[in-house]
């Protein structure tokens, strides 16, 4: 019981530091956030298209996906996440180090999944009439000293305005935008 104490006091003195670097921090915000980058991504690898996507992950998780979608490729399939949702997202624990902290989080995931041939539409394997129910682990992390997220929403190229939750690429010079330096990336996925 004491250990659950500690650690419970530990996780707030943590927060606490937290919203003291970051004032714009909100739990709830956070968990959207969350569940947005997580539906985000599923959706991409459904698309085969994760460059919407990228600035949202760390690097050692776009390759995870990127991989994946290349074997999607090579196969001729796609895989369908349908009827995705996140359907409970619990915060396992806050950590906070040298130069960033660490947000450790639990998702209640369902969803039906399955294969399909990409030219001619047929299943090949899954699950297409009962969802998967499922837990994941991801960890997201920000570095401390972040620059605020309203100077990320301009392009640095060109000064345009970017839509975060549509693409990290801006639509006018392509200039790549690095959410690390502002915001939370996915840096782990345990799926």
């Amino acid at each position: 019981m004491s250990e659950v104490l500690n650690s419970l006091f530990n996780m707030n003195e943590v927060l606490n530091h937290l919203l003291i670097e970051d004032k714009d921090f909100s739990e709830a915000k956070f968990r959207a956030k969350v569940d947005n980058v997580y539906i985000q991504l599923y959706t991409a690898v459904m698309k085969q298209d994760l460059q919407k996507v990228r600035h949202f992950l760390s690097d050692e998780v776009f390759e995870k996906y990127d991989k994946k979608v290349k074997e999607l490729q090579a196969a001729n399939q796609i895989q369908v996440y349908d009827e995705l949702n996140v359907s409970n997202t619990e915060i396992l624990g806050i950590e906070e180090l040298e130069d960033r902290f660490e947000i450790r989080v639990k998702l209640l995931t369902k969803y039906l999944d399955y294969r399909i041939a990409k030219d001619t539409k047929k299943f090949i394997n899954g699950n297409k009439d009962v969802r998967t129910e499922k837990y994941v682990n991801l960890k997201f992390s920000k570095i401390k000293n972040a620059k605020s997220l309203g100077a990320a929403r301009k392009c640095t190229g060109c000064g345009a305005n970017i839509d975060l939750n549509k693409n990290g690429v801006c639509e006018y010079c392509g200039s790549v935008y690095v959410l690390r330096d502002y915001d939370w990336v996915l840096d782990e996925i345990q799926d």
